[in-house]
């Protein structure tokens, strides 16, 4: 067991680049962490720093509360799980998976046990005599995580272990992840993706890191919190259209007026929306933009304020269909989601409902503004019933 610490994290490559600018960040006991953001936000070079294999420009960072900047990575009793599987092929799973005890000098018996007790774990005790030529990719992985297990670690690191699997066996191994954490009870996990679905069903805690801008290309933490914190209270537009597939429909436009509950909006097209939230720190004229989620959008007014855009084309996934719809001014289509049986032709134009609770504002530097904890209680959708807050409501 081991928490972990970034204090005021740098790191600088030669030439003066700067990679990681101000990581400041906590990740507890137990503690399954994943950091998630899209190619070049720093998200493995923070986890190599963790794992003593980049050094640290400037910073603290600690485990189980002691400072580990300049410890070796066979000293800071970590063990990481790498993108590809780095078995030896000529050994057969039970050695590969027994290596590193025996590198440490560890009693045979105690190998043999620390083996079979991870073999258990991961459901591959009748592969212990094969060799990684004779496995699956998931088989594959299981082992080198086999490995990781065995030699009992405090922080268990994973850099994208699951991206040379196909999409079937994704979804399996990352069950089977999400059931090692649970077992292995108080060993804290780092895991880094750039996939958002591995990143929400995983984590107990999502650091979603962005790249900076034009003119300053750097790793920057964005926003920090569960899975359904970044996804229904994005702090600011860059999360707000990286969490959720498809992403939150964002629309530019200007504050026409504002109360500490309701703001109303002019977007592009000269409509009037009303988003309830407090907008009251801004000026009527300020630039803004209003976000809503598709599955948000009422494919039938309903007595909703609402659009009225033109269907460009539709995506049917079976149990729901996805709406892309014309926008006037922007070459993003508008998306709503809709059940999987609903008739939806091209060509034709449909009255989208807008509800007020389920709109995001931000301002113009792409800052979110403030909303009630209990507003998306209000739009009676299927998934929110019975709860007051979806962030406070149990997940199953």
């Amino acid at each position: 067991m081991a928490s972990i610490s970034f204090r005021n994290i740098n790191k600088i490559y030669a030439g003066n680049i700067p990679v990681i600018r101000d990581v400041n960040l906590d990740i507890a006991d137990g503690e399954l962490c994943v950091f998630v953001g899209p190619s070049g936000c720093g998200k493995s070079t923070l986890l190599r720093m963790v794992a003593g294999l980049e050094d640290i420009t400037s910073g603290d960072l600690l485990i189980d509360g002691k400072q580990v900047n300049k410890l070796p990575p066979s000293a800071r009793g970590i063990a990481m799980v790498f993108q590809s599987y780095a078995l030896y092929p000529h050994m057969t799973v039970a050695r590969n998976m027994g290596f590193a005890l025996r590198l440490a000098h560890t009693a045979k018996a105690a190998i043999d046990g620390s083996v079979d007790k991870a073999a258990r774990i991961l459901q591959v005790e009748h592969l212990l005599e094969r060799k990684p030529k004779e496995l699956s990719g998931g088989q594959r992985q299981r082992v080198a995580i086999g490995r990781a297990i065995v030699r009992e670690p405090g922080v268990f690191l994973f850099d994208e272990p699951l991206s040379n699997l196909d999409a079937g066996l994704r979804v399996q191994t990352r069950i089977e992840i999400a059931r090692l954490q649970r077992k292995l009870g108080k060993a804290s996990m780092i895991y880094v993706t750039h996939d958002q679905v591995e990143a929400m069903t995983l984590a107990d805690k999502i650091v979603l890191l962005n790249t900076g801008d034009a003119t300053h290309r750097y790793g920057s933490i964005a926003q920090v919190g569960s899975p359904l914190e970044l996804y229904h209270r994005p702090r600011n537009l860059f999360a707000a259209g990286f969490i959720g597939s498809p992403k939150m429909n964002l629309i530019p436009g200007e504050l026409v007026s504002a109360t500490p509950t309701r703001a109303e909006v002019r977007i592009e097209t000269g409509e009037l929306l009303v988003a309830e939230l407090d907008a009251t720190r801004l000026q009527p004229g300020a630039k803004v933009t209003l976000g809503v989620r598709p599955e948000h959008i009422v494919p039938d007014a309903h007595g909703l304020q609402a659009l009225h855009r033109q269907v460009m084309w539709t995506e049917r996934l079976g149990e729901s269909t996805f709406i892309y719809l014309e926008q006037a001014c922007s070459a993003d289509a508008l998306i709503a989601k809709a059940k999987g049986d609903q008739p939806v032709p091209c060509g034709a134009t449909v009255a989208l409902g807008i509800p007020p609770g389920a709109c995001h504002l931000f301002d113009e530097a792409g800052q979110a503004l403030p909303r009630p904890c209990h507003d998306l209680a209000k739009l009676k959708l299927p998934w929110l019933q019975g709860a007051t807050d979806p962030l406070q409501a149990k997940v199953a």
